[in-house]
């Protein structure tokens, strides 16, 4: 009887330390999760908090029910931490900290004022259940995939299973005027086995929710450039092909633009410079074109863009928008600001226009453009094709090309 005894005594603590382990484990493989750093944290804390409870006597001894209160406010306090960042929202710290205050007063009384161990208890569990209650919220407002749907229903079915225990305790008739007579009881065991069974339930949930969150960022990192973060070929081929099918009957416009004398850049500047005019060059060209297009680094300093929906006047005032954001943008250097300029190429691309055969047409354009005197705007003529260009095209995507 003694082993199982301590079997039931360790079930919570043990369950919400290995959760805890978990997290932890999680965020010592990758210390950018921050989120789980705080998840484990509100396990852990937990974990003292449940061992005070069970393990020890507060009435005996009150320096228990400090640590209990401790690990309750604080445990819960990382746990709607961990849950906002994980789910990047803010955390409502003047909702918790009241409800906090409020409730540490109605424990604090009900401790040294006489025995009143169902006072305290109600209180810390309508805390809880406030703080599960918030928890689910945020979940729920920031919700995008069904997951999120999970851990949101657990966070209120717990709601509701502790609130059912307050009833419990005002109804059923048990006697808790003391921790010991708690202890003592089968309400006792019945809510270690609850807690026990929520810590593995929302644990499971919330690592789900990590492994969604791991998987669009590897997902991410297979389909983007490493240093500009627009669109590889593979991604982009994929979301231009879904792009056209999606616009058809109507066309979808083509640009494509080349920054001019890039080479100088790097060689008078430095390639860390150089780097930067690339990033600085890709976050214009998501800033100043449509929701909707889609931008890709073709290779070194070539970029293209799709215009879901354009015609032909359409795709020319984009063209020449960009090359004017172009030209009025600075990057920041040691000396003093550098500035860029691009050549462009456009063309419409109608539904049964090859896409290859249609960016071989549109590079020749920036050809044509940086050959008329550079940051000029071309349209794409067939006639302009040529085997070389051709053969050009089908290699652009893993080098630089053109003339700077």
């Amino acid at each position: 009887m003694q082993y199982a005894y301590l079997s039931y005594e360790f079930l919570g603590p043990a369950i919400f330390v290995s959760a805890g382990g978990a997290f932890l484990l999680l965020y010592l493989h990758d210390r950018k999760q921050r989120a789980a750093l705080r998840l484990a944290g509100a396990f852990l804390l937990s974990a003292v908090g449940y061992a005070a409870v069970m393990l020890g006597d507060a009435d005996i001894h009150p320096a228990y029910q400090a640590v209990v209160l401790t690990s309750l406010f604080s445990g819960h306090f990382m746990l709607i931490w961990g849950v906002a960042s994980l789910f990047g929202r803010k955390v409502p710290q003047l909702a918790y900290w009241l409800a906090a205050v409020i409730a540490a007063s109605i424990a604090i009384y009900s401790t040294y004022n006489g025995a009143m161990f169902w006072l305290r208890y109600a209180a810390v569990s309508g805390f809880t259940a406030y703080v599960y209650l918030l928890c689910c919220g945020l979940v729920w407002r920031a919700r995008s995939h069904r997951v999120d749907s999970v851990v949101a229903a657990l966070f209120l079915i717990q709601v509701l299973v502790t609130l059912n225990r307050v009833q419990l305790v005002q109804t059923s008739g048990l006697d808790l005027t003391t921790h010991h007579d708690f202890k003592s009881s089968s309400f006792a065991a019945s809510m270690q086995t609850e807690n026990a069974v929520f810590a593995i339930a929302i644990g499971l949930a919330l690592f789900a929710r990590y492994s969604v969150t791991l998987v669009k960022q590897l997902q991410r990192l297979a389909e983007t450039d490493p240093l500009t973060g627009l669109l590889n070929r593979r991604a982009f081929e994929a979301r231009v092909q879904a792009l056209r099918e999606a616009s058809a009957p109507l066309s979808t416009g083509l640009i494509i633009c080349d920054i001019d004398h890039f080479k100088r850049i790097n060689d008078s500047h430095g390639h860390e410079v150089g780097d930067r005019a690339l990033k600085a060059f890709s976050r214009l060209l998501e800033r100043e074109t449509p929701a909707s297009a889609i931008c890709t680094r073709l290779g070194g300093e070539e970029f293209c863009i799709i215009l879901a929906g354009a015609t032909d006047e359409s795709i020319r005032l984009q063209a020449i928008h960009l090359r004017g954001a172009v030209e009025r943008m600075k990057i920041a250097t040691g000396d003093q600001p550098l500035r860029l300029t691009a050549s462009f190429g456009y063309s419409r691309l109608d539904p049964d226009h090859d896409l290859m055969t249609a960016m071989a047409e549109v590079d020749a354009a920036v050809y044509q453009a940086k050959n008329d005197g550079r940051n000029l705007v071309r349209r794409a003529e067939p006639a302009a094709l040529t085997g070389a260009r051709m053969n050009r095209r089908e290699t652009a995507f893993a080098m630089p090309c053109g003339p700077a």
